[in-house]
């Protein structure tokens, strides 16, 4: 069995530092860092409390060393951006399937 490379499909929840983050325009910031990683699949907007809400993103990047890490990071940088969490890795085969 030869050991290749696969794609994952990752899905990160970004939450603004304050209710008062434009999320749309937070999204678009986030989105154009993470498409240097990958292509995004799907995205979306979920409710919070108190105002907030998180922008859920799911995108197809390469396996590889790193990991997640280095696409957490650049979104952390990104001015207005609260909280980055990494809520689902999942390792894809063929990615026509998606």
């Amino acid at each position: 069995m030869v050991n290749e490379m696969a794609d994952v499909v990752v899905t990160i929840k970004v939450l603004p530092n304050s209710p008062e983050i434009n999320i749309d325009e937070l999204g678009a910031k986030v989105e154009e860092v993470i498409k240097k990683f990958g292509r995004i699949y799907k995205k979306s907007v979920q409710p919070i409390a108190f105002g907030i809400n998180a922008l859920v993103i799911s995108f197809i990047m390469p396996e590889g060393e790193g990991g997640t890490e280095p696409v957490e990071a650049e979104v952390k940088k990104i001015d207005g951006t609260g909280d980055v969490q990494v809520t689902d890795v999942t390792r894809i085969v063929d990615v026509n399937d998606l």
